[in-house]
């Protein structure tokens, strides 16, 4: 059960180059020798190295649109997660602004759904989960990070499943068997609104036996200041309902009732741990067993309420989150001369709790209830066990190259839910709304193969294939008047099958001027409903979908996408670009029913997206570089389906037509070995359609109903500046950031449905400096 909360923001594509800002950072640094290990994967000869397909390969030889940042290049900017960088990386976009609840979007495959369309992939081990208002995408926080990759388009021959849209690739670094190593940093912040933010690591690499045997650890804290207050003896607005009769409407305003003051209040803490062994007993061998650890609070949310006064709420209760991941893999690989195999093998445990107020939304439901205070508790447990086993050839300059291999996964999920109001008995006959308990059994079984022909020096094609079967398996536990009563669904069942292909051709034109094609398609399974959902109490949405209840089941979607880009450096100039085209089939999203508080999932109908993207860097003299980023999409419903609320011509949900990004960075000589750098960055996003409804179903005084447009249609357009400076010997380096240098403060995740109309923003301006030493 929840409030219904819709997505903001998303991504996608067009054309080309970017400017703008302040100076100063220019030619990136050569990774040194105390980042044990990281400066040899991730730079080569200056070009960033990437794993995209699975092999070692330069960024611009990739044929397929991929971006990838460094590990310097990460703190360089000041990059806590994705979200600190996703507005400058082409296609790529975020909805939600609290970490561990969001979900990722790339080149207008968007969704809100119980399956993600991105892939999360940390050292190829997958961290998708199932994806609700309860759960989103994990985010591991940049420590200790060699790069991440974001791979554009379907990546389901190698990745698999939930990789329709594209990829998210974070690469840790590894232990460096040759030389003692390591770094430490702290640094402080301050937020406008707000209140100070801190974070220290530290991180040693210890060769144990040399060339043989070596170690690399780290720990990671940080301290995020909060910004929202909570204000006793506040009001709220609340859409749902108007203070004067129809057709004139006014939003209702009432007292919160809340007794909470709470400055700043909602910070949080991320702890993490890390720990890896890299053994080689000799040239042919490579075993590396991993441990990494992440535990996040967050004290509340960071939702404030709309029409009263900037960054406050006047919720009656705390609200904490807790997100807890472990991530332990062993990662072998044995070569026998021009073959490697490789056995990945790991775990992925996540625990994801957090307390809503839900007050206002029970009060909404049950207006004799709004004096009463209402929480809801929410847990998820994910336990995720992989296998994976392939084989690939090691000549990259045979005739044939090629990678096979077959995978596994057992995933089991569990959502425990309880609305809970004390002193409600009364009324409802009970103090517990609502509870439920839903687990989710899913398999996977795959195999797979890609293999790339030299039909010429510089020409290949290539051609790749995935087979796989998911087999899910849910039980449902409801019960709570607002569940209707005791409801049980026990072993609802999906078993899908299916095949993912992919081809492709790339003409080097040069070594450093690629031209590439491809079409792939991507799959994404169907499945059972997680939430039994009562067609009396929910009947008022239902009737306006065409329901007469919801249903039990979705469909599985799917789509072909064909791309056609090519990437360049001429030089002092790079430019890439790509032209695309996506055909979506039977889209899934979460279709929320207000009146009550269920959601299900539902096939939206089909989908078009027309786009392209660019991005171009200029070294205009040693010292002085611009660059910049250009993405167009024009991602909308071509056929609408009954049960939803989506029109053809509709945007798709969270997909800005337009996002747009330039800097201009610049580097010189301060005093003797010291180096001083400075940048500026310039960010954009269009506006996106949040919700496919045109209306919001309202009650007028003497419980008159009636519709009015619905104000949460749409998400603004809105813009960000970033801009840093920092000085450095190679060894010790101090560093001044501004993020959000104009305070811009766009409403992103709007919700009118929920009991009170209240949003989120990006963080406010924020002032932070750093000083890191490595050794």
């Amino acid at each position: 059960m929840q409030p219904n909360r819709s997505t903001s923001i998303s991504l996608p594509a067009l054309l080309a180059i970017g400017v703008s800002a302040i100076a100063l950072a220019g030619p990136a640094r050569a990774q040194d020798a105390a980042q044990t290990g990281a400066a040899a994967a991730d730079i080569d000869n200056g070009d960033i190295v990437v794993t995209a397909r699975k092999a070692r390969e330069r960024l611009q030889d990739v044929p397929i649109s991929v971006n990838a940042l460094s590990g310097d290049q990460l703190r360089d900017r000041g990059a806590v997660d994705i979200k600190d960088v996703l507005r400058s990386v082409p296609g790529l976009s975020f909805s939600g602004t609290e970490r561990g609840l969001g979900n990722y979007n790339i080149r207008g495959i968007s969704t809100v759904a119980s399956a993600p369309t991105v892939g999360i992939f940390l050292d190829d081990i997958s961290l998708v989960t199932i994806a609700t208002t309860f759960s989103g995408a994990f985010d591991p926080v940049f420590f200790d990070m060699e790069r991440i990759e974001v791979l554009k388009g379907p990546q389901g021959t190698l990745y698999g499943g939930s990789s329709m849209g594209g990829a998210i690739k974070y690469v840790s670094a590894k232990p460096n068997l040759a030389e003692v190593g390591g770094s430490a940093a702290a640094g402080t912040a301050t937020t406008a609104h707000g209140s100070m933010s801190y974070n220290a690591e530290a991180v040693i690499n210890l060769p144990i036996v040399t060339d043989t045997l070596a170690v690399r650890g780290g720990i990671y804290f940080r301290h995020d200041g909060g910004y929202i207050d909570n204000v006793a003896g506040g009001f709220i607005t609340n859409s749902r309902y108007s203070s004067t009769a129809s057709p004139a409407f006014t939003p209702q305003r009432q007292d919160a009732l809340s007794t909470r003051n709470a400055s700043n209040q909602n910070d949080s803490d991320t702890y993490v741990g890390r720990l890896s062994l890299l053994w080689q007993p000799d040239d042919s061998w490579s075993i590396r067993p991993a441990a990494f650890y992440q535990h996040y609070k967050l004290s509340n949310p960071g939702q404030f309420f709309v029409g009263e006064a900037d960054l406050t709420s006047s919720y009656r209760l705390k609200q904490p989150t807790t997100d807890k991941a472990g991530i332990y893999s062993l990662d072998i690989n044995k070569d026998f001369g021009g073959v490697q195999a490789t056995s990945l093998t790991a775990y992925f445990d996540r625990k994801l709790d957090f307390v809503r107020d839900y007050s206002f939304f029970i009060g909404g439901l049950v207006p004799p209830l709004y004096n009463l205070a209402s929480d809801n508790l929410s847990a998820s447990h994910t336990k995720t066990f992989s296998q994976e086993f392939r084989l690939a050839s090691t000549n990259s300059d045979a005739p044939l190259t090629w990678i096979a291999g077959l995978y596994y996964q057992h995933q089991d999920d569990n959502l425990y839910q309880i609305v809970t109001t004390p002193g409600a008995t009364p009324v409802i006959g009970t103090e517990v709304g609502y509870l439920g308990d839903t687990t989710t059994v899913t398999k996977q079984y795959s195999a797979f193969g890609e293999a790339t022909y030299k039909l010429l020096d510089n020409l290949d094609i290539t051609a790749g294939v995935r087979v796989f079967q998911i087999k899910q398996v849910v039980d449902i536990l409801g019960d709570g008047p607002f569940n209707g009563g005791l409801t049980q669904v026990v072993g609802r069942k999906s078993n899908e099958k299916g095949i993912n292909p992919k081809v492709g051709v790339s003409y080097k034109v040069t070594r450093d001027n690629l031209i590439y094609a491809s079409a792939a398609k991507g799959f994404r399974p169907g499945g059972p409903n997680r939430f039994q959902i009562n067609p009396t109490l929910c009947a008022t949405d239902l009737a306006a979908l065409g329901l007469s209840k919801a249903p039990d089941t979705f469909d599985s979607d799917n789509l072909w996408s064909y791309e056609l880009g090519t990437k360049n450096q001429i030089g002092n100039v790079m430019f890439n670009g790509a032209l695309f085209y996506t055909d979506w089939k039977k889209i899934q999203q979460q279709i929320n029913l207000s009146s009550c508080g269920f959601a299900f999932t539902g096939n939206a109908g089909s989908a078009e997206v027309k786009g392209a993207e660019a991005e171009a860097r200029i070294n205009l003299t040693r010292a002085f570089q611009v660059g910049g980023t250009a993405t167009y999409s024009d991602a909308k419903i071509s056929q609408s389906v009954a049960g939803t609320t989506a029109q053809d011509g509709d945007q798709v949900l969270a997909v800005p037509k337009w996002m747009l990004s330039g800097y201009a960075s610049y580097s010189a000589e301060v005093i003797d070995g010291w180096r001083g750098q400075i940048r500026g960055e310039y960010q954009y996003q269009s506006s996106s359609r949040r919700q496919f409804n045109r209306t919001q179903a309202v009650v007028y005084p003497g419980g008159i109903t009636g519709d009015i447009p619905n104000r949460a249609e749409f998400r603004g357009a809105y813009q960000v500046v970033n801009a840093f400076a920092s000085v450095t010997d190679g060894e010790t380096e101090f560093r001044l950031y501004v993020n959000n240098l104009f305070d811009n403060r766009p409403f992103l995740d709007t919700d009118l449905t929920g009991g009170v109309n209240r949003t989120t923003t990006i963080r406010p301006r924020t002032i932070g400096v750093e000083a890191r030493r490595r050794f």
